[in-house]
């Protein structure tokens, strides 16, 4: 069984929205991950779908905070963080589970080099295949727009290829230079007292973690031997293009702070353009593949 060195403290920090049935299991992945953390924390973003109450009712153990609204994933996020006093912080998404063996091996890369902030698992799907949102570099408008149009995936060995480093075995582990903040342990010693910017609301905020760290100095490690099963975009499919507003509003936030305004208002102007160009490589793809 994997446990947590006696030096280190464990909590597990979820924020939820509306995904009840997603949560229920995730916490019961976490119950059977062979770890015990010393809290696992649930924030609840005003759902009306009976979250807040399954959570009490099935995990009575489970430290729930309730928001009287939607205060997003950044802030929700903060909200547990601000109460939590564990050397080691593993935020995981609602809509998220852990392998047996995942927050060990997770764990297990941390104790490797004290340089590291933060450590992910592969991010699978449903299906078994790959999401490569797991490890990739830093965003740029012709990352976003391969992306965004899903042209990554059609020339993978090309510069289109490189922003979700498709080019590369996501079953193995190595250094990189952001990690997707649906599985992220994080030591807690490295973030400087505070985690998510409040001003992002949800998409965005992981990168801006990532880069912050990297700028202090310290690495980001994906790592390939961890899994976890991502259905993906619970919360957000329920205001879908709320939601794309939101992300191309954080996205533009960060390459502004970055890159300049003039590159931040060259991305927005991009997004109205690969949007559909997305939509026809899709489609052409999906005929492709049943022809």
């Amino acid at each position: 069984m994997n446990v947590v060195p006696p030096a280190s403290s464990l909590d597990v920090i979820i924020v939820n929205y509306n995904t009840c049935d997603l949560l229920h299991a995730a916490l019961r992945s976490l119950e059977a991950s062979g770890v015990q953390p010393d809290a696992v924390w649930v924030v609840d973003n005003a759902s009306v779908d009976g979250s807040a109450e399954m959570v009490e009712r099935d995990f009575p153990d489970v430290r729930l905070v309730r928001s009287d609204r939607n205060l997003g994933f950044a802030m929700g996020n903060n909200l547990a963080f601000e109460r939590s006093a564990a050397d080691l912080i593993l935020l995981l998404n609602s809509d998220a589970e852990v392998e047996r063996d995942t927050i060990g091996a997770l764990i297990a890369a941390m104790g490797s080099d004290s340089r590291l902030a933060a450590a992910g698992p592969v991010l699978m799907s449903a299906d078994g295949s790959v999401q490569y949102e797991g490890g990739r570099r830093d965003p740029s408008i012709l990352g976003e727009f391969s992306n965004i149009t899903h042209l990554n995936r059609v020339y993978p060995d090309g510069r289109l290829g490189r922003y979700m480093m498709n080019d590369w075995d996501h079953l193995s582990t190595r250094e990189v230079e952001v990690l997707s903040g649906a599985c992220l342990l994080l030591r807690r010693d490295a973030l400087g007292g505070s985690l998510f910017r409040d001003d992002f609301f949800m998409y965005g905020e992981d990168i801006e973690l990532c880069q912050r760290l990297r700028d202090a100095g310290r690495l980001l490690m994906y790592v390939g031997s961890s899994r976890v099963l991502h259905h993906g975009g619970a919360a957000s499919k329920q205001a879908r293009f709320k939601m794309r507003v939101a992300g191309v509003i954080s996205m533009a936030q960060l390459l502004s702070r970055r890159r300049g305004v003039l590159y931040a208002a060259g991305y927005v102007a991009m997004v109205p353009i690969a949007w559909p160009l997305g939509v026809v490589v899709q489609r052409t793809a999906l005929r492709t593949r049943g022809a």
